[in-house]
């Protein structure tokens, strides 16, 4: 303990000298956004807010297909993204335009910014998208003022941007000839993963990809921020397929992710995932076509995560609650009982682990510039708050840090690291009883079992069903007569949200994490949850679609390992 709380002064220590290094990039960034302001507030139609966002990334990308290298290449790119608000933070040209779909369009593209630091080249390429952004606020915010003067008042009448300090921080930009990464080391392990998948003929496609993605991400605003930081990735992924006789696609799916490439899992462990997949994929190939089914069922942990990201997660992310196209399904219950008494559930992007986990998901500052923080959404089953971006609502005024977005999108209110926790955890083996006990009180011959799943989507719309869809990948029937377990297929998770919430009864007390891209409004953010494994009472599933595409007639050929020329 006296170790790591030195490393942290020491660590407070750096990082409050660092925020007087200088930066070429951060510098001009800043300057031009309070000088460009200064001109623009004094239009006939005022700026009041500018800001400027630069990823400055280097990645290298390695594919390998049954034992064979399909692309090896770096990649650097530096991109701006910046936006102007006009009017004042009450009423903006952010504001929603009522009966419009622009508020739906937050696609803004990202504009190419040169790599070296000449200051003259970055000021022409801010002021030019500056003068640009500014004329399109102009005409958005007049559309504004006149939608309010003919519509009905707002539900929500909270202002359009909240006020926050400006935060300044800075690292230094890493480089990735200085990361501790070998392109033909990864080369080859990569040849020799995709090439396990080579083993089965069965199997038709049998990728091994690496991403090593290094970000320094900045952000300067006219409301002081000046931020500098470093974002490092390694993300390592397996994908193996194949199609059953009745044309159905059977995927899986193995990822890893570490902030140091040392952290990845042995070969040995990688090879053994291989071959865990090759031989479930058989399985899955001849296993039956569920059909569709209302009973109880248990979510082991990693497929609980994507549960609660999809259908608890979006719905409480603050500036869509603010849109009154949306359901807003919790937005007026704080306060109330929305899930079990023993479990909680938190967000905070401050967090790098969690329970021996990496997560993807954390970062010091968000894309507004404002400092992460640890939101507990929900203690002991009751509602306590939600995630906040710089768009307030009705009773939250100010960011909790959670505004994000790619860097393609403007921002929104986003997840960050999701952590659910259980108060009273239960072990698997009273999780299966007690989905026995509930099968057999209702007189259904068997609950289901979801191990892994590939994702799942959500509908939060008033005009469409408020309803979700998450997709597993690995699912068991579990039998109340004794008989093993029961691999079955084409099997979609299906529902309304607030039905499910008040179905789930117990909580496990292990732990999986889900780690993923989440897309959405602003595009594709990276997060995570970790969760433990629960128990629902009453769960729905439908039949997956399938193409009716046949199997090939003709047997995959075999697959030689093409030696590298390097």
């Amino acid at each position: 303990m006296k170790k790591r709380t030195i490393y942290f002064l020491l660590l407070v220590g750096l990082c409050f000298q660092s925020v007087h290094a200088q930066d070429p990039l951060l510098d001009v960034l800043k300057k031009e956004a309070d000088r460009n302001l200064n001109v623009l507030s004094k239009q006939e139609v005022p700026a009041y807010y500018i800001s400027y966002r630069v990823y400055d990334s280097e990645s290298y990308f390695i594919g390998a297909s049954f034992g064979n290298i399909t692309n090896s290449q770096p990649d650097r790119s530096r991109l701006l993204q910046a936006f102007v608000r006009v009017g004042s933070p009450q009423v903006d040209n952010s504001h929603e335009i009522k009966g419009s779909f622009r508020n739906n369009s937050y696609y803004i593209g990202g504009n190419p910014l040169v790599l070296d630091n000449n200051a003259n080249i970055l000021q022409k390429a801010l002021w030019k998208k500056t003068d640009e952004l500014y004329k399109n606020a102009v005409k958005t915010y007049q559309n504004v003022q006149a939608n309010i003067a003919v519509s009905v008042d707002a539900e929500d009448k909270s202002d359009d941007f909240s006020q926050e300090a400006g935060a300044q921080y800075y690292e230094k930009p890493l480089s990735l000839n200085s990361m501790p990464f070998n392109v033909k080391e990864w080369e080859d392990k990569l040849r020799k993963y995709s090439g396990a998948f080579s083993a089965n003929k069965q199997v038709l496609n049998g990728r091994a990809t690496l991403l090593v993605d290094l970000t320094h991400r900045y952000f300067a605003d006219t409301d002081g921020a000046k931020i500098a930081e470093n974002a490092v990735a390694y993300r390592l992924f397996l994908n193996a397929s194949t199609i059953a006789d009745d044309g159905m696609d059977i995927p899986l799916y193995q990822s890893y992710f570490a902030f140091n490439i040392k952290d990845l899992p042995s070969d040995e462990k990688i090879m053994a995932d291989a071959q865990e997949m090759i031989d479930m994929l058989i399985r899955l190939k001849n296993a039956p076509v569920a059909e569709s089914f209302t009973g109880p069922a248990i979510m082991m942990s990693a497929a609980s995560g994507v549960f609660f990201h999809e259908i608890f997660g979006h719905r409480i992310e603050g500036a869509r609650l603010k849109q009154e196209t949306d359901a807003q399904t919790f937005k007026n219950k704080i306060g109330e009982q929305v899930l079990p008494k023993d479990i909680s559930i938190i967000f905070d992007p401050q967090l790098t682990t969690y329970k021996g986990f990496d997560l993807p998901g954390g970062y010091r500052y968000d894309d507004e510039g404002v400092k992460g923080q640890r939101v507990v959404i929900v203690e002991n089953g009751i509602l306590k708050s939600f995630l906040m971006s710089r768009t307030p609502i009705k009773g939250f005024s100010n960011s909790n840090g959670h505004g994000r977005g790619q860097i393609y999108f403007n921002t929104v209110t986003r997840q960050s690291n999701t952590i659910v926790e259980s108060s009273d955890p239960k072990s698997m083996s009273e999780l299966r009883n007690l989905l026995i006990e509930e099968a057999k009180r209702t007189g259904k011959e068997y609950g289901y079992l979801f191990d892994e799943v590939m994702g799942g989507f959500t509908m939060t719309g008033r005009y469409i069903p408020n309803s979700f869809n998450v997709m597993p990948l690995i699912v068991y029937r579990i039998y109340t007569d004794g008989r093993p377990d029961e691999l079955v297929r084409g099997v979609d998770l299906v529902g309304t949200p607030l039905t499910m919430f008040s179905q789930i009864a117990a909580a496990g007390n292990d732990a999986g994490i889900f780690n993923g891209f989440c897309g959405a409004e602003s595009g594709s953010v990276p997060v995570s949850c970790v969760s433990p494994s629960i128990f629902v009472k009453i769960i729905e599933t439908q039949k997956r679609a399938k193409s009716s595409t046949q199997p090939p007639i003709l047997e995959r050929p075999a697959t030689a390992s093409i030696s590298s020329s390097k």
